[in-house]
């Protein structure tokens, strides 16, 4: 009987050794801010990095739903079994000066993920550079696509983002409109924030060229204008997020209110590029005043 429990011990063990499990939820850049925490932990321990889908596999009430996105890209990770998260989880009051359940609240924990350890469990969004700044080179070699925009109906638009001073302008709408909920806690960029974002950017380049994205992009067309050259990326590839890889591409970045441009603006690898943000990124007030650090220090807010 002694030999048996002893036996169970052991097993039980291989599943809190060296191990970062991230609950994944939201779409690709919420997932991306998630990646890039969990990635940070797992090379300061050199631990494994995995993945919790429960949440992405259950049914939403309230919110969008979702899928896994991440295996689009080069990212190495594993899929974490349900044991693994209850043993983890079961860990949480083992070592109060060592957070094994990290579950982030409104603003954020950085003081608490900054102490995790070697086994940990990750519950939030994470929105901010700070979580993951010192593993920023890892992530930035391995956030490229496995399906690149090889096909002849993107060189057009590559060309001209390469060979011009390209600054892309994104407006978030979709559930952020059409779901209630979502509306009241994000709302969106007001036509005021983009006039004054494409002054300012204008300022400060020669020659601009505006790229727009979209997921509403008929409603930009018809509501939306500039006294600038203008290109409206109308094409679309949701399997290889086409309008995110060529967001990335262009020289400068206007973002909305949208992890998703905020990744693609992050991801932009000209040394001298002008990001422009919304100061006002909720609705939301409470939640407004929670949020902290989620904008690189050198990006203009407005």
């Amino acid at each position: 009987m002694e030999k048996e429990s002893a036996h169970c011990s052991l097993k039980n063990q291989k599943y809190i050794q060296k191990m970062i499990i991230v609950q994944l939820k939201g779409g690709l850049g919420n997932q991306l801010f998630q990646y890039a925490a969990g990635k940070q932990l797992s090379v300061k321990h050199n631990a494994p990095l995995k993945f919790d889908l429960s949440f992405l596999n259950a049914e939403p009430t309230s919110y969008t739903k979702r899928s896994l996105e991440l295996d689009k890209l080069h990212i190495n990770f594993e899929i974490a079994s349900e044991k693994e998260i209850k043993t983890i989880k079961g860990q949480r009051w083992k070592n109060i000066f060592i957070p094994t359940w990290i579950k982030e609240r409104g603003g954020g924990c950085y003081s608490q993920f900054n102490r995790a350890g070697k086994n940990c469990y990750l519950d939030g969004y994470f929105q901010s550079e700070t979580y993951f700044v010192n593993a920023a080179e890892q992530i930035r070699n391995e956030l490229t696509f496995r399906n690149s925009l090889t096909e002849a109906k993107w060189a057009d638009i590559k060309e001209q983002i390469t060979n011009s001073n390209s600054i892309s302008l994104h407006f978030r709408r979709g559930d952020y409109i059409e779901n209630q909920k979502a509306n009241q806690y994000h709302g969106v960029c007001s036509m005021d924030y983009y006039h004054k974002a494409v002054k300012e950017i204008a300022e400060q380049t020669e020659n601009p060229l505006f790229f727009v994205f979209s997921d509403d992009i008929r409603w930009v067309i018809d509501n939306f204008s500039i006294n600038f050259p203008t290109v409206f990326v109308e094409e679309k590839d949701e399997i290889a997020h086409s309008d995110f890889q060529l967001m990335s591409l262009c020289k400068h970045n206007i973002i909305a209110n949208s992890s998703y441009s905020w990744w693609a603006a992050w991801l932009n690898k000209n040394e001298h590029k002008i990001v422009i943000a919304p100061e006002k990124w909720y609705a939301n007030s409470e939640m407004q005043e929670k949020t902290t650090n989620l904008l690189p220090q050198n990006w203009i807010k407005l």
